[in-house]
C-alpha cells in the first residue's frame, strides 16, 4: 500500500508540474491582455513624446517601411493594436464614418470594429460561425449601447458563398473596411469577395510561413472552417503567408502599408486611395514573426516544421498554382 502511494504521489506531482507549465487557459487570456496592454501604453506615450525617442529605434528613423504606423498602435477592443493603426490609416486617407464588416468577430470585444461602432459610431456587420459567439457578440455590443448600429449573423464563410452572404448582409450599404480573420481559408475569401472594393482590408496572415514563401493552405471544406490539427498538432497550419496576401492585394488593386508589430494582421489600402504616407512596402520587408510563437520557437523552426504540411503555392499575380 505503502508503495502504491509513493507512486501515486509522484504522478500528482508530475501532473501539477505539467499543469503550471501549461497554465490554466484563463491565466493565459489574461497576461495575454496585460501584456497586450502594456504594449499599447508604451506606443502611445512614444507618440506624446516623440522628442525623446531614440531615431535610432523608433518612429523618426530614417527607413521606418511604414512611416510611422507601428508608433500609433492601441488596442483599445482589438488584439495586437490593430484599433491605433486602422484609425492611423483612415485619417491618412482622408475617409469619413462608414460601414465595417468583420468576418470572424469572435465574441466581439476583441475585433477590429468594436473601436469604430462602440466609439466612433460605424454601422458593423460581424458574421462568425460560430452561434454562441455571435450571441456573446449581441451581448457585448449591447452592452456598449452600440446594438443598433450592428448588425449580427452565424454563418459559416466560405470562397463560394462569400460575396453572397456579405451583399445580403450589407442590405445596400457600402462596406468602407473589410477585415478577415477566420483561422483557415483568409486567403480563398478574400478572393472570394473580389467584387468588394472597400477602402481598407485588415487581413489575418500566418508569420510562420515566413518572409518569403508565397503559399496558403488549401481549401478543404469542413464544418470547423479548417482542420489545423489534422496536419500540425500546434494548429500553425492554417491562413496564408504574407507574401501570398500581398500578390492576391495587388492583383485586386490593394497595396500592403503596414503589418502590425506582432506581424499577425496586415493592413492594405485600395491603390485609389494611397497617399504619400501610405506607400506600399514589400511583403519581406513588412514581414515580422510571430510574437507569441517564437518565444518558444524559432521563425526558422515554424517554417520548416509547415513546409512539410499540405500548401498550395501562390503566384506573383496572386493565382493558386494548378
Amino acid at each position: 500500500m505503502r508503495g502504491w502511494r509513493v507512486i501515486r504521489d509522484q504522478l500528482s506531482k508530475v501532473g501539477r508540474s505539467f499543469r503550471r507549465w501549461l497554465g490554466h487557459p484563463d491565466i493565459r487570456s489574461l497576461h495575454a491582455k496585460i501584456d497586450a496592454m502594456e504594449r499599447s501604453i508604451r506606443t502611445v506615450l512614444g507618440r506624446v513624446y516623440p522628442a525623446l525617442k531614440s531615431n535610432q529605434n523608433g518612429f523618426a528613423g530614417s527607413s521606418e517601411f511604414s512611416d510611422a504606423i507601428r508608433g500609433y498602435e492601441a488596442g483599445c477592443y482589438s488584439q495586437n493594436g490593430e484599433d491605433g493603426c486602422l484609425l492611423e490609416i483612415l485619417n491618412r486617407t482622408g475617409f469619413e464614418a462608414g460601414v465595417i464588416v468583420e468576418i470572424g468577430c469572435g465574441a466581439g470585444e476583441e475585433s477590429n470594429a468594436a473601436l469604430l461602432v462602440c466609439e466612433f459610431g460605424w454601422r458593423g456587420v460581424l458574421i462568425d460561425a460560430n452561434n454562441e459567439q455571435i450571441k456573446r457578440a449581441q451581448k457585448f455590443y449591447a452592452s456598449e449601447q452600440a446594438e443598433d448600429l450592428s448588425k449580427f449573423q452565424a454563418c459559416m464563410i466560405t470562397p463560394e458563398n462569400a460575396a453572397a452572404v456579405l451583399t445580403d448582409s450589407l442590405s445596400g450599404f457600402k462596406a468602407d473596411v473589410i477585415s478577415i480573420d477566420v483561422d483557415g481559408w483568409d486567403y480563398w475569401i478574400w478572393r472570394g469577395l473580389e467584387e468588394f472594393k472597400p477602402a481598407v482590408f485588415v487581413v489575418e496572415v500566418n508569420a510562420s510561413f515566413g518572409p518569403e514563401r508565397s503559399v496558403t493552405v488549401p481549401f478543404e471544406a469542413s464544418e470547423s472552417g479548417h482542420d489545423p490539427f489534422r496536419h500540425d498538432v500546434r494548429g500553425w497550419h492554417l491562413g496564408a503567408s504574407l507574401q501570398a496576401m500581398t500578390a492576391l492585394g495587388k492583383s485586386l488593386g490593394y497595396r500592403l502599408v503596414h503589418v502590425e508589430s506582432t506581424g499577425t494582421n496586415a493592413f492594405f489600402v485600395r491603390d485609389d486611395l494611397a497617399v504619400e504616407t501610405l506607400s506600399s512596402i514589400e511583403p519581406a520587408e513588412a514581414w515580422l514573426p510571430h510574437y507569441f510563437r517564437t518565444r518558444r520557437h524559432s521563425a526558422e523552426a515554424q517554417e520548416e516544421k509547415l513546409a512539410k504540411t499540405p500548401l498550395v503555392e501562390i503566384g506573383p499575380d496572386g493565382s493558386p498554382s494548378s
